[in-house]
Formats: C-alpha cells, structure tokens, sequence
C-alpha cells in the first residue's frame, strides 16, 4: 500500500502534503494524520488524480471546510482531496452556462437577461455569497456564516431557517463513479434534509445559481443580521461541526437533549454545548474517542428517556467513508 500512495506523488500540478494532521482541517480541530492531503491546481489535474486513485484501488474522500465531519485521532490509510485551488473558477453571466450539456432538458435552459453565478466546487460559500453582496445578487445570503464550501455544502444541501442553497440552483457539475463529466439541472435532482440526492460516490466539480437583482445596501443589512442571529444562538466561541442530529418529524433534538438533561454535559474536552443543545464543541483538548462517546451516549439516553433515535447529521469519517466518497 506504501508504494500505491507514492505512485501518486508524481501526478503534476498536484500539492501533496503527506501525514497531514486532520486537526487542522476540520472545524472541531480534531484529527490524527492522513496519508495523503491532495490539492490539485486544475481541474485536469484533479481528473489526472482520480483517474489514478481509481486505477490503483485507494480509498479517498473529498474534503471542503471540515464543517460537518468527526475525523478519526489514529493515523488513517486514506487520501483527503481539497479542491480549494479551484475555488478561482468561478464567474458571472450566462456565458458560464454550458448549452450543449443542457440542450436535452429544455427547462435547464435560462431565459435572456437573468442573472447567473457559476461557482467551483473549492470557493469558500462566504466568498461566494460576499460576491454576490457586492454585484446586487440575492438568493444564497440566507446561508451567511455557514462554514463550507461551495461543493460540501451542495453534497449536504446546507440550509438554514433562512433559506437552502438548493433554492437558486440551476445545475451541478460533477464526475460520476467512473470518472465521466456529468451536468445535472435542478429538475434531475431530489433535494432533501441533509442531501441533494446526487448519484453515489460523484465529486461535485462546480454549480450554476440562478439569482435575482437587489439593492446591494439591503443584502448586506440582511447579511449582518443573520450573522447577528447566530452569534446569539450559537456557541461559537468554541470549535464545534455545528448541529449534531438531524431533528426528528415534528420535534427539535435539541430540545429532547436539553430535556433528558444532558445540556452542558462532558466527556473529557467535549460537552454538549450550554448555549445550544444540539452541538458539541471542543473546550480546548477533545479527541475524537470523546466527541463520539458523547455522541453516542446522547443517542442512548435520548432513545432511552423518549423512544426517539437521533440521526446523526455529521459524518463519521473512518465509519463512513471506507470507500470513495464526497463530504
């Protein structure tokens, strides 16, 4: 196996780092090393990559902001893809669009005069959305300090109580599980809760938004005030992945965790948070061993006191992802 990730420190245009702390890439700053941390610089690059990993069998996962993942303390076996180099790709206009790869789904195409974003897979959702801010373009700034990027938050559907990044989409571009370029329009997708129904083991390469004209001074008067919002809901004075459980029909995880009394709750370093029951944050030293204890503790007790099983809503790196794989 030592030979087969070698084979790929050769691929050009590539940034390899090799046993990269994960710590320092996820947003509950915890993780042990990976084997091998990739940037490539292109997107030719990027299909050189994959076309490799795929011929040689190595276990990879694709990796944005780190916002909604718990990553394993031990050394893993596994090469973490970042596109954040390709995040450049990105512009405004209908000229971003790609006609040909629409032609066959009519209601894809966009009518003369709208406003459009295309944006790649590695831009930072904030960039994106300051972006829009500054051009008079609304539809994403409900997803304002949401930490992702462009093509985990699509993976995720990322959503707030103020709005979906699914709501303006147009398409999605992406390589499929055998390595083809594929254009998905909205209409060929089936958003939900936590997804986009996107096909299995794809990597999401870029997004078209189809956005509407606004006064640039009300945007980021909206901008702030969400931002606000958060600050006084949200503990963000410590690292954390954000909510932990997806909430059950009808009812609010939070509030189930808060009522069996878990609230403030710690294993080590991890604790359920005092200001919002439904995160975990790291006071200082969490290891990962201590977020999924808590996690899984919460699960017993919550099912135990109420008969309710909680989804979990981050992913589980070394349990999820043994095989290829977007997050």
């Amino acid at each position: 196996m030592n030979e087969t990730f070698r084979a790929l420190e050769s691929i050009p245009d590539v940034e390899i780092r090799k046993d990269e702390p994960l710590a320092r890439h996820t947003t509950f700053r915890v993780g042990g090393p990976v084997r091998l941390l990739a940037r490539p610089r292109s997107e030719s690059a990027l299909f050189a990559l994959l076309d490799a990993i795929r011929e040689l069998g190595v276990p990879f996962v694709m990796l944005g902001e780190g916002s909604n993942v718990l990553a394993p303390d031990e050394p893993w076996e596994m090469v973490v893809i970042q596109l954040h180099a390709l995040g450049g790709e990105w512009g405004r206009g209908k000229t971003v669009l790609p006609p040909a790869q629409l032609a066959g789904n009519p209601a894809a195409a966009p009518a003369a005069g709208e406003n459009f974003v295309y944006a790649g897979a590695g831009t930072r959702l904030r960039d994106l959305i300051r972006f829009c801010v500054e051009n008079g373009l609304q539809g994403l700034e409900g997803l304002a300090g949401v930490p992702a990027t462009v093509g985990g938050a699509l993976f995720m559907n990322a959503s707030t109580s103020f709005g979906a990044i699914s709501a303006p989409l147009v398409h999605i571009d992406l390589l499929d599980a055998e390595g083809s370029k594929r254009t998905l329009s909205r209409q060929e997708l089936s958003p939900g809760y936590r997804t986009m129904g996107l096909p299995q083991n794809c990597v999401v390469l870029g997004a078209c938004f189809e956005l509407r004209p606004c006064e640039r001074s009300m945007l980021q008067k909206r901008v702030e005030e969400i931002l606000e919002k958060r600050r006084k809901s949200q503990p963000l004075r410590y690292p954390s992945a954000g909510s932990v459980f997806k909430n059950p029909a009808g009812q609010f995880a939070g509030a189930l965790i808060e009522k069996a009394g878990l609230k403030g709750f710690s294993i080590g370093d991890a604790q359920i948070s005092k200001k919002h029951a439904n995160w975990i944050v790291n006071r200082g030293t969490a290891t990962a061993r201590d977020i999924l204890e808590l996690i899984e503790k919460t699960e017993n007790e919550i099912f135990g006191s109420f008969g309710v099983r909680l989804e979990r809503e981050i992913r589980i790196l070394d349990q999820l992802y043994r095989s290829p794989a977007q997050c």
